[in-house]
Parts: structure tokens; C-alpha cells; sequence
């Protein structure tokens, strides 16, 4: 059986359900959204908001790796037809954190009240919302980040 090491309460202290639904209550335009596979706009933004990221073409989706001490920290995104899937890989010493995933799929382990089908994925209809909701994203994992390598690190 593979060890897993529960991070449910580091989510919560940062308020991850609410930060998570919040993001697609505010970009939800779907109908307007921007469609096709803008690459050379997404990799404008990752690179504007100053983080390096790869994208695997063949899989289509773009992962942020970051090591420090002894926690990896990944993150992917899917950013396609005007929406953004994203996901979550932290590890400690090489085990990794429950729960992990989609974020939508991560809110619903931490809150089985969390309305996934209603909150599943933001929507974006130009560059400026893009941006918008990939900055949240990254503003919810340096906190997960922070609140991980602090309450290990006591």
C-alpha cells in the first residue's frame, strides 16, 4: 500500500473551496469564451506573470515544477476553448499529499458539499481574464505552498 500524507487542513486554512468557487463564479462566460488553442497567447501570460512553465505538446498542457527542501509542488494546466483545468501535485520527501488532482475534484474532497458540477472549470473570453484566473491559481498554490513548508517545518 502506498503511503499518502493528508493536507486537508493546509487547504482549508487557506481557504480553498471558497477561493476555488469564487474563480469560476467570476469567469464563468462560456458562451463568450475564447475559442481554439491560443498557444502563443497562454505561453505569453505564463511568461508575463513570471513563472516557467513547460508545455507538452503531444498531451497539450502546460506544468509549472517547483522543488524546495523536501517538498515538489507541480502544477498542469489543461487551456483550451476558452477554459482552464487545473491541477495540483504537491509531495513531501517523495510521498504524496491527499487530496491532489483537478481542483474541482480536490474542493469536493475537502467539502462533500462543494457543488462540483455547478464550480467545475473557469472560463475565459480574451487574454486579460486569462491572466486573471491563472494569477488566482497561482496565488492559491504559494499559499498552499506557504502553509505546507510552515506547518512541516515547526
Amino acid at each position: 500500500m502506498n503511503k499518502t500524507i493528508s493536507i486537508v487542513a493546509e487547504y482549508m486554512k487557506i481557504d480553498f473551496v471558497n477561493r476555488y468557487k469564487n474563480l469560476c463564479i467570476k469567469y464563468n462566460d462560456y458562451d463568450n469564451s475564447l475559442r481554439g488553442n491560443q498557444t502563443e497567447i497562454y505561453s505569453s501570460v505564463f511568461c508575463e506573470l513570471g513563472y516557467n512553465v513547460k508545455y507538452f505538446k503531444r498531451e497539450t498542457f502546460y506544468r509549472f515544477e517547483e522543488k524546495l527542501k523536501d517538498y515538489r509542488f507541480v502544477l498542469q494546466f489543461v487551456i483550451k476553448d476558452g477554459l482552464v483545468e487545473a491541477m495540483i501535485y504537491p509531495k513531501i520527501n517523495n510521498t504524496f499529499c491527499v487530496p491532489d488532482g483537478r481542483f474541482d475534484f480536490v474542493a469536493k474532497e475537502i467539502d462533500n458539499s462543494f457543488e462540483r458540477r455547478k464550480y467545475t472549470l473557469p472560463d475565459y473570453t480574451n487574454k486579460e481574464e486569462l491572466e486573471g484566473i491563472l494569477k488566482e491559481f497561482f496565488s492559491i498554490y504559494e499559499d498552499l505552498k506557504a502553509a505546507l513548508i510552515g506547518s512541516n517545518d515547526n
